[in-house]
């Protein structure tokens, strides 16, 4: 990827309003691109598959625009030429991508307050699970099965039938006596 046409995309993801919790107001993803070969289908397309909309909703795409302080709306590859030359000195990109119902029309955002909390999409493993944290992190790896110590190693035996009989097999067919239970019988 060229240094000097790669784009850091900081998305700020918008679900529906009506569908939305109150309590969260965005989830951040980031991306790098490279600005000149992006084209707007893709990056749509690669966004939806991290935080797929739901049934029957349509992505749209604005960003940030700090000159005019305004929101533009990303229809087309021209729309997304244009955002990355605006953002060419700082090659970091504040983008919006709000799901909204196909049969309803699309309210643009006209402000943001950039100074609230964002939560995080993160898909890897958090350090919320302190609770399930080995105290004594010296003994974590000693090789030692600790699921095989527990297990009882009481031998089992295996009943032979006495009788004559034919069994299946895939290699011959014959009878057998003091067969295991292992073969599938035709015929006891």
């Amino acid at each position: 990827m060229d240094q000097n046409s790669s784009y850091m995309l900081q998305i700020k993801m918008l679900g529906n309003r009506k569908h939305t919790r109150k309590d969260i107001k965005c989830v951040l993803l980031e991306k790098v691109v490279d600005g000149d070969l992006t084209n707007i289908k893709d990056l749509v397309e690669s966004i939806t598959k991290q935080c797929p909309p739901s049934y029957l909703e349509v992505p749209h795409v604005q960003y940030y625009d700090k000159i005019t302080k305004t929101f533009p709306e990303v229809k087309s590859d021209q729309d997304l030429m244009l955002m990355f030359e605006k953002h060419s000195k700082t090659k970091v990109v504040t983008m919006f991508m709000g799901y909204w119902n196909s049969f309803e029309p699309y309210e643009l955002i006209t402000e943001w307050s950039f100074d609230e909390q964002l939560q995080q999409n993160n898909n890897d493993d958090q350090d919320d699970d302190n609770y399930l944290k080995n105290p004594f992190s010296d003994n974590e790896h000693v090789g030692v099965d600790e699921e095989g110590l527990y297990l009882e190693t009481i031998p089992t035996n295996v009943r032979k039938n006495p009788c004559a009989h034919t069994y299946s097999s895939t290699r011959r067919k014959q009878k057998v006596k003091n067969a295991t239970k292992h073969w599938v019988c035709e015929k006891v």
